[in-house]
């Protein structure tokens, strides 16, 4: 009983707390109609309500409505009641004329209320009643679609672009026949492109579109964002899908009428079907690349930052650099920055919060680096200069953070200087500076010495005066070596180039361990196109996969490595986009490249 009791208070107080809930007044339809055809029109309330009123609708027709449907639930979630109730009211509208159309809102009085809801917009295409019965037809007499049935096409964004500038190549699927699915699906070699994966696609909503007179049900396949990597006119083959039709077989004489009803009365067939080529034209860079220029390309920004500018030596300092924007943000190479001698840095910590658009790459590309002073003073980190390339403009373009001051306080437990003065625990009177009073006459028996006795002025004596001055003088031909090395950053680069390409591949590693495929693989180009760039003095921006091989071998690089490198960068283009791969092939993949690395080490000499 006394459980009845609580069930009944619980579903009061549910009641009374779903009456109390906001009124919701919401109205949906189709997002495209064909002239002349019937839809709904539906209108969902939260609340029971009374005398609801439709806008003036001159540009369709009612044919019936409304009608009327109820429901409700109530849960009980850890003592928490809750209720939820539904009117929903439907029209049947037919469409008058072709347009893009806005339905204005609805009102409803709830509680002596007017509640008004949201307008609808929908478009309008033009019909093609003669081509849709000849259709039926066509697939009653068992015959495979035509070309004007079913047809896909692959859109460029833009046919005219920078290289390094993204574009969005669209693959769409317009249609007449019903379709059962995919059987088969060959895709262009994008070689001269990088290409990203679009964030949201996949979605299987159609919609309707009416081309040349015709109306189809159309879907958008897929995109992609691609970054062209070389100049030049440069032709998208292709896109080839086979389709599986699903049709109705006409009989001559019906056995049953529920005929109709079996599966015996369809059959699949197949249509190929093929897009157009694309030419694309990719202009090359300006010449006259500015200072701080890592291969940008888009409309970016930006800041730099430290996260406290007054520290104490040993103490850990981090500067952050933000690269934001819209642009090629994951072929950006890292910011160039002149660190105090002074200071202790450390290689860059790089996240990423980037999301690929149909407007480019969009987000930010974060540096932190962790830098150590060791001594106190008042340092400067130069301004940071970062140039970017933008299409937009056709300019290149600066953003500078401007000089960055850090001043460094001795820390606990360092020596203090005492400026050549001797300190005793005397007063401040007989604190005396060495050289400037009287010296005391010495007392006391004084040993002699025969001249040539002395240490001073004895060969020894001159042979120790020589040392530090020959030490000296090779350590200053030595320091003057390594300023005019450090001055050839192309030289630089390629000593540097194996071990960068090894630390590119240890980040790798970590992809491979975590199963990140996507990751491993992208990591896995980037090393090798970074160290080939490095290694040949050649910026990124300049190096593709039709120019690598020749470069190399005017290089004296075997034609046996050149193969292994073409086949690593293709394993890599092709691996990330294809199904799954497992572990093994690349743990295979990671081991080939750091052979590969190795063999070159030894083939170039630079």
């Amino acid at each position: 009983m006394r459980l009845y009791i609580l069930t009944l208070l619980l579903f009061i107080a549910g009641f009374y707390s779903a009456q109390a809930q906001d009124v919701k007044f919401t109205a949906r339809a189709q997002s495209a109609v064909v002239v002349g055809d019937k839809f709904q029109l539906q209108y969902t309330l939260n609340k029971e309500g009374s005398d609801i009123r439709l806008p003036a609708l001159q540009d369709f027709q009612i044919l019936m409505g409304p009608s009327t449907s109820y429901s409700n639930s109530t849960s009980i979630v850890n003592g928490k009641v809750t209720r939820e109730t539904s009117y929903t009211y439907t029209y049947i509208l037919k469409a008058l004329k072709e347009g893009q159309f806005t339905i204005p809102p609805a009102t409803v009085k709830v509680d002596d209320e007017k509640v008004s809801s949201n307008s609808v917009s929908l478009k309008v295409v033009k019909g093609d009643a003669q081509a849709q019965q000849q259709n039926q037809q066509s697939q009653a007499a068992g015959s495979v679609p035509s070309d004007d049935d079913l047809f896909i096409t692959v859109t460029p964004s833009k046919k005219n672009l920078y290289q390094g500038e993204s574009l969005v190549l669209t693959t769409k699927i317009y249609t007449k026949v019903q379709i059962d699915g995919l059987s088969d699906i060959k895709q262009p070699e994008l070689s001269a492109f990088i290409a990203q994966s679009l964030q949201g696609q996949g979605n299987n909503s159609w919609s309707m579109e009416n081309v040349n007179g015709r109306t189809y049900q159309v879907n958008t396949y897929e995109q992609k964002l691609l970054f062209p990597q070389k100049s030049g006119k440069i032709t998208i083959e292709p896109t080839e899908i086979e389709f599986l039709i699903r049709q109705r077989v006409a009989r001559s004489r019906s056995r049953s009428i529920f005929d109709d009803f079996f599966e015996s009365n369809y059959r699949t067939v197949k249509k190929k079907v093929r897009s157009k080529p694309i030419a694309i034209n990719v202009k090359p860079l300006p010449s006259g690349r500015p200072e701080g220029y890592t291969g940008g390309v888009g409309q970016l920004s930006m800041k730099a930052s430290v996260n406290k500018n007054d520290v104490s030596v040993n103490d850990g300092v981090t500067l952050k650099v933000v690269v934001n924007g819209t642009g090629n943000h994951k072929f950006i190479e890292d910011p160039q920055i002149k660190f105090p001698a002074d200071f202790d840095d450390f290689d860059a910590k790089i996240s990423n919060s980037i999301s690929n658009t149909a407007g480019g790459m969009k987000g930010s590309k974060t540096y932190e680096y962790l830098m150590i002073p060791r001594h106190a003073g008042e340092f400067t980190i130069p301004s940071i200069k970062f140039a970017y390339f933008n299409p937009k403009s056709g300019k290149y373009e600066t953003s500078e953070s401007g000089p960055i001051s850090i001043t460094v306080a001795k820390g606990e437990g360092t020596a203090e200087s005492t400026s050549g003065i001797i300190r005793s625990n005397v007063s401040k009177e007989n604190v005396k500076f060495i050289g400037k009073d009287i010296r005391f006459i010495k007392t006391g028996k004084t040993l002699l010495k025969p001249t040539g006795t002395f240490f001073i002025g004895s060969l020894i004596y001159y042979l120790v005066l020589l040392v530090p001055l020959s030490l000296f003088i090779l350590l200053f031909i030595i320091n003057q070596k390594r300023i005019k090395d450090n001055a050839n950053v192309s030289l630089m680069k390629t000593k540097k180039a194996n071990k960068v390409a090894i630390k590119r591949l240890k980040k790798s590693a970590q992809f491979l361990k975590s199963g990140e495929k996507e990751a491993f693989y992208e990591e896995v180009l980037r090393a090798l196109w970074g160290y080939l760039s490095d290694k040949l003095s050649l910026p990124l921006s300049e190096l593709s996969k039709d120019n690598a091989g020749e470069i190399l071998a005017k290089s004296d690089v075997s034609d046996e490595v050149i193969a292994e490198i073409m086949e690593i960068l293709d394993t890599c283009e092709f691996a990330r986009y294809a199904p799954a791969s497992g572990t093994g092939e690349m743990d295979k993949l990671y081991n080939q490249t750091i052979a590969t690395i190795s063999k070159l080490e030894n083939q170039i000499k630079r």
